[in-house]
């Protein structure tokens, strides 16, 4: 069986700014924040990235979900390069942080329909996921309460539904 997500010897380093190179005490124009990076999962597994404040984790995380390319190595998701073909990954993988912002004056239930829309996800499809999701997280009670007036935990769990949308 075909790995889930196949990382090969991937590396990242970032340009300093004279400022950034201040604050870090270096002379150092580039950072490396990922170096040598090797790793399978597969379908299935729960895979956790540990690491220290700064040991390239979310890096990581932005080149597997294509938001950002690296410099070298490869990443497979669902046997696609995420180099190769953004666009496609893109739409095959979820992706969530705890910078995602939804809109306040918006509703769980409107917020979906719109990120449905935006992966072409057929009204069919969607309507069945919002049911499964937000049965299974709870939001169905909120689906017409505006983001603003939802619990952080709730904001927490439209933000995961939206991430799954597709």
């Amino acid at each position: 069986m075909e790995p889930a997500i196949t990382v090969t010897n991937l590396r990242k380093t970032f340009r300093l700014s004279a400022k950034q190179r201040k604050l870090e005490r270096t002379d150092a124009r580039t950072k490396t924040a990922v170096d040598g990076l090797t790793f399978e999962v597969r379908r299935g597994e729960i895979y956790g990235l540990l690491g220290p404040n700064g040991a390239g984790k979310t890096t990581t995380l932005r080149m597997l979900a294509a938001l950002v390319k690296p410099d070298e190595g490869s990443v497979f998701v669902e046997g696609v390069s995420v180099v190769d073909d953004p666009m496609r990954v893109r739409g095959i993988i979820g992706f969530l942080t705890s910078e995602l912002k939804l809109e306040e004056t918006f509703s769980p239930d409107y917020l979906f329909d719109f990120f449905s829309e935006l992966h072409h996800v057929e009204p069919a499809v969607r309507d069945a996921r919002k049911r499964a999701l937000f049965g299974r997280f709870g939001i169905d009670r909120f689906a017409q309460t505006k983001v603003a007036d939802l619990s952080t935990g709730m904001k927490q769990k439209t933000s995961l539904a939206v991430s799954l949308v597709h």
